[in-house]
């Protein structure tokens, strides 16, 4: 005969103890949904960092846009610094080729006042001057030298050529000479 021990007892099997499904899928549930929010805040966390970043280049961008206007602007100056500076040196030059042959014409008409001397050509050229004239006598000459060498503007006087002509029936004395611009 079989027997059947229904009572629990030292000899029968010890019972399983059974899992909750339900507290198993919620702790499931409760694992994907933190994973989802961890990665959905790493996501923004990214999303930031990103926006910085553009915006950090947006900014240097402009810096440099505005920096090669400044650029663009001391170029510019640069080059109307340039030119004005050519400019001046030009008035520089023209002033200088002013005064000069004034001064010359200047010193020269001091010297020819008391005599009878007329000038016929007068070249200026750099440091040199070539004079040509007539006189009614040779002695208005040699006093016109004279002159010139009294100025403290001219130096190395030289009388080049004196002779004597005739010019409507009247004698007179043609001259040549050079000299040079002290200074």
């Amino acid at each position: 005969m079989i027997r059947i021990n229904l009572l629990p007892g030292p000899k029968g099997r010890a019972a399983k103890p059974q899992y909750d499904v339900r507290a198993q899928a919620l702790l499931g549930v409760g694992a994907l949904l933190i994973t989802l929010a961890s990665c959905w805040w790493y996501s923004s966390v990214l999303d930031g960092e990103i926006e910085a970043r553009q915006e950090d280049k947006r900014d240097k961008e402009k810096q440099v846009a505005q920096l090669k206007e400044q650029v663009k602007q001391v170029q510019d100056f640069e080059q109307k610094k340039k030119l004005l500076e050519d400019k001046n040196r030009i008035i520089d030059q023209l002033e200088q080729s002013r005064v000069g042959p004034v001064k010359v014409l200047d010193y020269v008409s001091q010297s020819l006042e008391p005599l009878k001397v007329w000038l016929i050509s007068l070249k200026v050229s750099a440091e040199t001057v070539e004079l040509e004239g007539r006189a009614l006598t040779n002695d208005d000459v040699v006093e016109f030298v004279n002159n010139l060498r009294r100025t403290d503007f001219f130096s190395n006087i030289n009388l080049q050529e004196s002779r004597a002509a005739v010019e409507s029936k009247i004698n007179i004395y043609q001259f040549r000479m050079a000299f040079r611009l002290k200074g």
